[in-house]
């Protein structure tokens, strides 16, 4: 990889570690403005069930979603002839919640194309992860609530197909393309609003990073490394949700 080359993802993880500062500050702006309005009515008067003056609900609620967007590697896969295009994407996630905070599971997957060399159609690196996720509310404006989120997991890298076969002077030699495991750690910010009753959908964008072995020619030398690289998602996301806040 080329020493200095711009991270393809860097630029909107920047605008997107600003936005996400900016919400961060607002937020407990917004808590303290909550606190000191005070409780109108007798003091003895019976609070709603689940509900607590300052304070989350205490009731626990599920939702389980479909999730489609685009994933964009980044660009500094292209110096081993990865395309590095935004390139469609689709998957499942199920959340788990109480108040503002929820976990779960979300399983992702795209793909892209790799060129080796003048060996022919370049094959498909398909993308799969399963991921724990996180998210914490952050923000509700006008029924909208905006989140911060993060993943963690597994992705696995496979290529279809998974062998080719280069055609020598002599016989021809055979390569197998082995799958690539790797670790993955995200995150991102989502915004989240409900449209009919049990039902939400949401606009969402999450930074990951991963880090492979790679090989390339440098001059007459085969040079190998583990290098750290990532992808940038946009998602959409359409979810049914038992129990309310």
């Amino acid at each position: 990889m080329t020493p200095g080359r711009p991270n393809g993802i860097g630029a909107p993880l920047l605008g997107l570690t600003a936005l996400w500062a900016a919400l961060a500050v607002a937020a407990p702006l917004r808590a303290s403005a909550q606190e000191q309005e005070t409780v109108t009515g007798p003091v003895d008067a019976p609070l709603p069930a689940g509900r607590v003056v300052g304070g989350p609900s205490d009731r626990v609620w599920i939702s389980l979603g479909l999730i489609a967007g685009t994933t964009q590697f980044d660009a500094g896969l292209a110096d081993y002839l990865w395309d590095t295009t935004p390139q469609a994407a689709w998957g499942v996630r199920a959340l788990v919640g109480r108040g503002r905070l929820a976990c779960g599971m979300r399983a992702w997957r795209t793909s892209t194309t790799q060129s080796i060399g003048d060996l022919g159609e370049p094959p498909a690196v398909r993308a799969t992860s399963w991921e724990l996720i996180g998210e914490g509310g952050l923000v509700e404006v006008m029924g909208a609530r905006v989140l911060a989120t993060g993943s963690a997991g597994r992705l696995h890298l496979g290529y279809a197909p998974d062998r080719i076969t280069i055609q020598g002077a002599g016989s021809p030699i055979v390569v197998d393309l082995e799958p690539v495991g790797a670790w993955i750690v995200g995150g991102g910010l989502m915004v989240r609003r409900a449209v009919v009753p049990a039902w939400t959908v949401g606009l969402g964008a999450e930074v990951r990073r991963f880090s492979i072995d790679t090989s390339h020619r440098a001059g007459d030398e085969i040079v190998q490394a583990r290098e750290t690289v990532g992808d940038w998602s946009a998602r959409f996301e359409l979810a049914w949700r038992v129990g309310r806040r």
